[in-house]
């Protein structure tokens, strides 16, 4: 029997988690640049993307049970989603989709020690002035995203690609190195995506090894979903 890696990362999520990039042609997701991090510090981990372009949070909620019984367990779960939603209605309320997402961290929980909230990143539309709803909707989400994270203490871990990533406040130069178009990153923005996340997430895998032990080991109880 082969011998179970230390750490199993799930990355989930959309298009970028996936890495769309060259109008569907390629893909470059962030989890190749994330997993030869997070093996400079430590050689046991398995990073497993399971992104999927085009898919909105209300498919993702479907899809999450079938990937944690089939591809689990895991010690962390990355998601990312909400962009393809945002279009959906051009209301301001966000709150319906934070609840879908939030939907997916608690099912996570139930079996994985953590969970990695991704903030929504923008997308060129925000610009336009008739998606101002859409810019106003992801700023709501992000926002609470980032207070569920707090109030969950130890158990999430916020990753703010927003804030970090950034689309509109970038220099030409810098746009056209990260963001391919109004939604997607390039390569290199898909590799800057993954160390944003390493960043966020290290701290797991540098602290004490009774500290690591300590954060994952409630993974061993993994159950099988209903």
């Amino acid at each position: 029997m082969a011998v179970r890696p230390v750490v199993r990362i799930l990355a989930f999520g959309d298009s970028l988690t996936e890495g769309w990039c060259d109008f569907g042609t390629k893909f470059h997701p962030y989890t190749r640049k994330l997993q030869t991090l997070i093996q400079s510090l430590s050689k046991s981990v398995d990073v497993v993307n399971r992104g999927v372009s085009g898919e909105r949070t209300d498919q993702m909620s479907d899809r999450l049970p079938l990937v944690l019984n089939r591809d689990g367990p895991f010690d962390l779960v990355i998601i990312l989603g909400g962009t393809n939603d945002l279009g959906l209605s051009l209301n301001k309320d966000g709150e319906p989709l934070f609840r879908r997402l939030r939907s997916l961290h608690e099912l996570a929980l139930r079996y994985s020690p953590l969970s990695v909230a991704v903030t929504i990143p923008e997308t060129g539309y925000e610009a336009m002035d008739r998606f101002t709803a859409v810019k106003e909707k992801r700023l709501q989400v992000n926002a609470l995203l980032k207070k569920y994270v707090k109030d969950c203490g130890g158990k999430m871990i916020l990753s703010d690609l927003s804030a970090k990533l950034p689309r509109e406040s970038l220099s030409h130069e810098d746009r056209r190195k990260f963001w391919e178009d109004d939604l997607h990153f390039t390569p290199a923005g898909y590799d800057r995506m993954g160390e944003i996340i390493f960043e966020d997430i290290k701290h797991c895998f540098i602290e004490s090894e009774e500290t690591r032990s300590r954060l994952f080991d409630q993974s061993t109880s993994f159950r099988t979903l209903p």
